[in-house]
Parts: C-alpha cells; sequence; structure tokens
C-alpha cells in the first residue's frame, strides 16, 4: 500500500484549518452611523451593516482618506468650521429621530390604550343594551297583559251598565203600570 506523500497531508492540514477557522469566525455588526468609524475586518471576516451607507476600503485607500480627513481637520479654520456644522446637524438629526421615535412609541401606547378602552366602553354598551332590550320586552309583555285586563274590565262594565239600563227600564215600566193601576182605581 502507498502511503500519502507529505505535500498532500500539508494541503489537508491546510485546507481543514483555514475551513474550520471561517466557520469558527463571528460576524461582526456596525450599527452606528452617527460619526466616522473605522473597523478592521480580515479577509473571511462577516460584516453586519445595520445603517444606510458604508464604505468598504482597503488598508491603502483608508490610509490616503484618513491622512485628507487629518489634514483638512487640523487645516483651515473655514474647513474645521465646516466639519464642526456637520457633526453638530448629524448629532441633531440623530437627536430628533430619537424624539421622533419617542414621540410615535408615546402616541403608540396612547392609541393601544385607546382602543383597549373603546373596546372595554362597547362591550359594556352591549351588555347595557342587551339589559334594556330585555327590560322593554318584559315591559311590553307586562303592557299586553295590562291591555288585556282593561279590555275584559271594559267589557264588564258595559255589560253591567246593560244590565242597570234593564233593570231601569223594567222598573220604569213596573212604576208606569203601578203608577197607571193606582190612578185607574183612585178615579
Amino acid at each position: 500500500m502507498k502511503r500519502p506523500n507529505r505535500f498532500f497531508c500539508a494541503l489537508f492540514f491546510f485546507v481543514f484549518v483555514s475551513f474550520s477557522s471561517v466557520c469558527f469566525s463571528q460576524g461582526r455588526e456596525m450599527k452606528d452611523s452617527t460619526g466616522l468609524r473605522a473597523y478592521l475586518a480580515t479577509r473571511d471576516d462577516t460584516l453586519f451593516i445595520r445603517y444606510d451607507s458604508a464604505y468598504l476600503l482597503n488598508k491603502t485607500t483608508f490610509t490616503v482618506y484618513q491622512e485628507a480627513y487629518k489634514r483638512v481637520r487640523n487645516g483651515n479654520l473655514s474647513n474645521q468650521k465646516v466639519l464642526l456644522a456637520y457633526d453638530s446637524l448629524v448629532s441633531l438629526q440623530d437627536r430628533m429621530l430619537k424624539a421622533k421615535e419617542a414621540d410615535y412609541q408615546f402616541l403608540k401606547n396612547n392609541f393601544d390604550s385607546l382602543v383597549t378602552a373603546s373596546n372595554t366602553f362597547v362591550n359594556r354598551t352591549d351588555v347595557n343594551v342587551t339589559a334594556i332590550n330585555q327590560s322593554l320586552t318584559r315591559a311590553e309583555g307586562n303592557l299586553n297583559n295590562i291591555k288585556a285586563l282593561l279590555d275584559d274590565s271594559l267589557q264588564k262594565l258595559k255589560a253591567e251598565n246593560k244590565q242597570r239600563l234593564k233593570i231601569a227600564v223594567k222598573g220604569f215600566v213596573v212604576g208606569v203600570g203601578v203608577a197607571s193601576l193606582v190612578f185607574l182605581i183612585a178615579k
């Protein structure tokens, strides 16, 4: 059996180490966009950029830009004023964004509490309307019973009035008959 030579063993070891180092590398997350930041990243590093703009430069280009920035920063007074104004504008914008986020959260919380209170009010109103509807149904039933009793009482009163009228007419007829008889006998 032929033994693998040292070159292939070294190549296998190198590939194994390079793949394992890539697997264990941690990603770097960049969230802060409030100023100029320089992050060192080597080959095969994972970068997560969580803001709107970023520039990736190699070391030589970065050095050129950094030197130019330092010359401008340390040089002309008007350039320094412009850079200070820019920095203050960036920080003002960040403060405004944070204030707007706080206002948004405040308004969102107020709206959520308003929705909760409105739902509670609607539920209570629904319960009250249901109770009122049941009370009206019972009152309507009671009114129908009272109406039936009143109709019955009116019919009884009419029948009793007819009976009294009949008795009065009969009494009048008997009285006229008796009076006529008395006058006839007396004459």
